[in-house]
């Protein structure tokens, strides 16, 4: 009985050994391909859209409330209220699969005609990581036009460093800022 005890207890452990280097050997294949599908490449812009343009009015928002805490800290300008305008949404590129595929194939009918035919098939899928595309590059949308409203705006000179202060914190041309005085109210 202790001979057959020993026997099956060496192929159990024979089992469990053969069993281990097959899941290793699984684990490490698929994550082969894994990294072999993310480093796909061929790219092409895509505009980003939003569900319900909250992404595009947040970003506004945003840029809007840190632009006027900045300003609202410069001696002088008081209280501010400011509007920005961007061309869109945020573009990203995302990268592609692509792949082409050719078969050519000649017949020749009973009476010694030929014809050739020739199939292609193209494949063009955005990579995917997990859950989320990959994205190659994102551009941020451009500064379109900037409103400030601020009480100390009538001050000529607080109007320049209001003007200065957005020109240099954007990146704009002088022609897409106003500054004006806020009105009573």
């Amino acid at each position: 009985m202790g001979f057959f005890k020993q026997v099956i207890t060496e192929k159990i452990t024979l089992a469990v050994i053969l069993l281990v280097i097959v899941a290793a050997i699984l684990i490490f294949t698929s994550q082969e391909d894994q990294s072999a599908a993310s480093v796909q490449l061929p790219a092409e812009t895509v505009t980003a859209v939003p569900e319900n343009e909250s992404g595009f009015t947040a970003l506004e928002k945003q840029l809007e409330e840190k632009l006027a805490a900045n300003l609202e800290k410069i001696q002088g300008v008081g209280k501010t209220k400011v509007l920005v305008t961007l061309t869109s949404d945020v573009k990203k590129q995302y990268a592609r699969d692509e792949s082409v595929t050719k078969k050519t194939s000649k017949e020749t009918d009973k009476d010694g005609g030929t014809r050739e035919t020739e199939e292609v098939t193209q494949n063009n899928k955005i990579v995917v990581v997990g859950e989320n595309a990959l994205i190659i590059t994102e551009e941020r949308p451009q500064v379109t036009g900037v409103l400030v409203i601020a009480q100390g705006a009538s001050d000529p000179k607080i109007k320049e460093q209001v003007f200065e202060a957005v020109r240099t914190l954007l990146n704009i041309e002088p022609a897409k800022i106003s500054v004006v005085p806020m009105g009573g109210v």
